[in-house]
């Protein structure tokens, strides 16, 4: 009995405890709930609905659909709320989120509201359906509204004017005998109301804090009995989109009609002045309020709906027959006018063209002309296929675009048509405008057929008719080009310095090993080790004893009476050894005793080396190699000057540099993109390039226009932090099938700064330069400039020049090798040659590689450029000196978008930061 008692007892626990659960599990349920503001509504006059959705971590965006013969508007943002409660010390948040909805019934009868269906963590709840009736609002002859416009028939896009009159039957209490004011009853318009087509003008009017006035009138009622009524008028312009009757079924307005005043209960309510856009009191701003002393209000009302009447007015659409081809649905009276810049240009260059359309139509509809359907313009110009987007100024809109020139020879930019449809002479007009006069010069067309992309070695060019040299660029397609590289190491150009003199040292030593290892460790100690190393490769008794009859020889000045007793100890065991049985099993004992006698002497004797000195080398070798030395050290500073001014990335003149050209900069060079969308940016690029390539032959313009947008994907990359020779390279070969000589030997040189031995930068910045007619070696120092030796660069680069110093370098230190293992000095002439060679080099590295490692550069990019003395446009030009494009200038200091520089010759000035490339 006992034990079905526990079983009953735990039982009745575990039940107790899952019911809890359950019930906890139940109160944190999610919940999703509707309903109404109302059950019975009037027809025009809206209702709420709300739907609360209660303790869901997560849930959909839930939507209401459509139900005939009603209006549904969302109220805005839903509201979010938040409720903790604590029961016998369990706290509990509860977390509800409401949407609600305005119903407007358009008719009377009964409707339903279907149930919503929400996505409430990952399943579906659905809310039950909700029925209510809309009657209609007997408003007697307490408000009317009619809409009216000028025209009676017009065409679809012509302006109609439109006039909203409404007419309201001021309210009069009999009981404190007081009318309220048109001030008054115009604050008792409802914000269900909406305007419809009148919407803009209303919001314009409360922007400007004001509202219609009112005038008091006498108008008919419904039995033909004149009454005063308060006439309020709002006007508004539309352009009709469609044809057919003008319809206002969207007007819906909304009074609170007033059925009772009495006391406020707030004895200071009429001090206040409520207006009409700050609250919902029904006396104004104006200081008429005729409660202000009685303290009275509107202490019950009820919304009434206008019945809105329009008169007829037919919208036709505009006639099909006689339609231009150009038109584009303008409807009214237009002018065109156009404007060109730059006017003189070369084949294939953009220019910027700008229309501006100006008439008395809906600007914001007028569309641009369509120019890439116009042959008088496509004939000699490339069109962008894109629709403009234009700009709206009072009665004007303005269009930009950019067209380019095919080819040379073209006189004019012909005139731009613009059809619209006249509605007043019920015809389709063509306007046009005037002509623009530019010139169009024959385009440089650069190509590079003596530099590919592999590394041949040579710089030399190629003319193939005409003076124009002929070449061909080949971009890299590989996305190893958008892995920005790490600053290119100065290993290659330390080994190659430091590799000779090693080999030699080396091979020196190794063959006066014996000599040095005598010098450096003691003559005596050597014979000690070569006694020791022959007891330890002895095979017989006999010969261990040869070796310690030589050893006592040698050190029998030195040696003891203890240590010669041991001695002859030993020389007699090895005897007994050689002569008695088993002497193997005796040898290993015996070259143990010997080997500790030695080492015993060992540490015994003095420590110097009795006056042994290293190997002569002469004079003349160690003087040659002093210079080879002092020679090697000299080179390395230059060169690793070079290399490390041209390809660290964390230098001091870079970050320089950097501070100069993000100065000038209006936006960060970086941007974030992922791998992918640089990855297509990339392709695009590259195939915008070929394309621009397979038509550069037959269409200039054309092919520009590829080049320009490869240009800008390159440049969108770069700007992203790629810093990759590859993509340097590229956008070089891209600014140089432009024309843009200067911003391509600006990325060649950026290219180069990465990788100084990438060979198509280097062989492409060569061939910028040389199609160039104007000097543009790299800023040297006024010693360098001095001696003229800047001008070596003008033939051969700073780059040639220091892989031909390491030869000669190599050379050199081969003569001196050969010279050390052959006793003799070879070939002192070519030695003397190669040294000259070598200090020539190494001044012209250190003159025209320092001032360039040491100050920030950069690239004239324009062909037109102006120094001024000070920075600004309204300093005066610095006439007596030239800046011509792709020259390299000093870079001293920027002062917002101008920048000061410094050519080879001293003189400095001030350049438009738009007109350099910073290195």
């Amino acid at each position: 009995m006992s034990q079905k008692m526990n079983l009953r007892t735990i039982s009745q626990a575990l039940l107790a405890a899952a019911t809890i659960a359950v019930c906890s599990a139940a109160a944190q349920a999610a919940d999703v709930r509707a309903e109404l503001s109302a059950r019975e509504a009037y027809v025009g006059a809206p209702i709420s609905l709300y739907l609360k959705i209660s303790d869901a971590p997560s849930h959909g965006e839930p939507s209401l659909p459509e139900v005939d013969g009603l209006a549904i508007r969302s109220s805005g943002t839903p509201s979010r709320s938040t409720q903790t409660t604590i029961v016998n010390g369990r706290r509990s948040d509860h977390v509800s989120t409401t949407y609600s909805w305005q119903i407007t019934p358009r008719r009377e009868g009964t409707f339903v509201i279907p149930p919503i269906q929400v996505d409430v963590d990952g399943q579906w709840q659905s809310t039950r359906p909700i029925r209510f009736v809309a009657t209609k609002n007997e408003t007697g002859d307490l408000l009317f509204a009619e809409v009216t416009g000028q025209q009676k028939e017009i065409y679809v896009g012509q302006p109609l004017s439109l006039t909203l009159n409404l007419w309201v039957k001021p309210y009069h209490d009999a009981q404190y005998d007081i009318t309220l004011s048109e001030e008054n009853m115009w604050q008792l318009i409802s914000e269900a109301t909406n305007w419809g087509a009148f919407t803009e003008r209303m919001n314009e009017l409360a922007e400007n804090r004001q509202r219609p006035g009112g005038d008091e009138v006498l108008r008919e009622d419904s039995l033909g009995e004149e009454h005063a009524y308060y006439h309020y008028q709002v006007e508004t312009l539309i352009y009709p989109t469609r044809p057919g009757k003008i319809t206002v079924d969207d007007l819906n307005i909304v009074v609170d009609y007033p059925t009772q005043l009495g006391k406020s209960r707030d004895p200071f309510a009429s001090m206040f002045d409520n207006d009409y856009f700050g609250g919902r009191s029904p006396f104004g701003t104006m200081g008429h309020s005729p409660f202000r002393r009685s303290s009275l209000a509107i202490t019950d009302s009820r919304p009434i709906v206008a019945e809105v009447t329009i008169d007829s007015i037919d919208v036709k659409p505009v006639p099909t027959a006689g339609r231009p081809a150009d038109y584009r649905g303008t409807v009214g009276q237009y002018q065109i006018v156009t404007q060109a810049s730059p006017t003189t240009v070369k084949a294939g260059d953009p220019i910027t063209l700008h229309i501006g359309i100006r008439g008395d139509g809906p600007m914001e509809l007028v569309q641009a002309p369509p120019l890439e359907t116009l042959p008088q313009l496509t004939a000699d110009f490339k069109v962008t296929k894109e629709p403009l987007a234009g700009i709206v100024q009072d009665d004007t809109k303005l269009f930009t675009t950019t067209i380019r020139p095919r080819r040379a020879g073209i006189t004019h930019i012909p005139a731009i048509p613009l059809s619209y449809f006249d509605p007043k002479a019920e015809t389709f007009v063509t306007v046009e405008s005037k002509p623009i006069a530019i010139e169009v010069t024959e385009a440089e067309r650069l190509q590079l057929d003596a530099i590919v992309s592999s590394v041949d070695g040579d710089n030399s060019l190629s003319a193939k008719g005409g003076s124009q040299p002929v070449f061909d660029l080949t971009n890299y397609t590989g996305n190893d080009a958008i892995v920005s590289a790490g600053h290119n190491s100065n290993l290659p150009w330390i080994v190659a310095v430091v590799l000779p003199p090693t080999i030699v040292c080396i091979s020196w030593a190794a063959r006066n090993r014996k000599s040095i290892s005598q010098w450096f460790f003691g003559e005596d100690r050597e014979s000690f080790r070569a006694a020791r190393r022959s007891i330890e490769t002895a095979s017989s008794p006999s010969a261990i004893a040869a070796v310690l009859n030589r050893f006592a020889s040698s050190e029998s000045d030195n040696i003891t009476q203890s240590e010669d007793l041991e001695l002859r100890q030993l020389l007699n065991d090895c005897d007994h050894a050689s002569y008695g049985g088993s002497p193997d099993q005796q040898l290993s004992t015996l070259k143990s005793q010997a080997i500790a006698i030695i080492d015993q002497r060992s540490k015994m004797a003095p420590k110097h080396n009795n006056g042994t000195q290293i190997p002569k080398i002469g004079r003349r070798r160690m003087t040659a190699m002093a210079c080879w030395t002092f020679a090697g050290i000299a080179l390395m500073v230059p060169v690793a000057m070079y290399s490390m001014g041209k390809v660290d990335k964390t230098g001091k003149q870079e970050s320089a540099s950097r501070q100069i050209e993000l100065s000038n900069s209006k936006s960060s060079p970086l941007n974030s993109l992922s791998k992918s969308q640089m990855e297509i940016i990339f392709d695009e690029a590259n195939r915008a390039y070929l394309d621009g390539k397979k038509v550069s032959a037959t269409d200039t313009a054309v092919a520009k226009e590829c080049f320009s947008r490869a240009a800008t994907k390159y440049d969108q990359l770069i700007q992203a932090g790629i810093c990759n020779a590859n993509l340097y390279t590229n956008l070089g070969n891209v600014q140089l099938q432009l024309g843009s000589r200067g911003k391509a030997i600006a990325n060649y040189e950026r290219s180069l700064a990465v990788d100084a031995f990438h060979a198509q930068a280097r062989n492409n910045l060569v061939v910028a330069r040389k199609s160039l007619s104007t000097d543009t070696h790299d800023a040297t120092t006024s010693l360098g400039s001095l001696f003229g030796l800047g001008s070596v660069e003008r033939f051969v680069s700073t780059y040639t020049i220091a892989i031909l110093l390491v030869a000669a370098w190599a050379i050199a230190w081969m003569a001196v090798l050969s010279s050390l293992l052959l006793n003799r000095l070879h070939s002192g002439l070519a030695s003397f040659s190669l040294c000259c060679l070598l200090l020539a080099g190494l001044v012209v590295i250190y003159f025209s590689g320092f001032e360039r490692s040491s100050v920030p550069r950069a690239i004239v990019a324009t062909d037109k450029v102006i120094l001024r003395e000070a920075p600004g446009n309204e300093f005066p030009e610095i006439a007596s000196t030239t800046v011509v494009e792709g020259e390299s200038l000093r870079v001293l200091r920027a002062d917002g978008p101008w920048i000061r520089i410094e050519k080879n010759d001293g003189t400095s000035g001030w350049i438009a930061g738009t007109n350099l490339e910073i290195l």
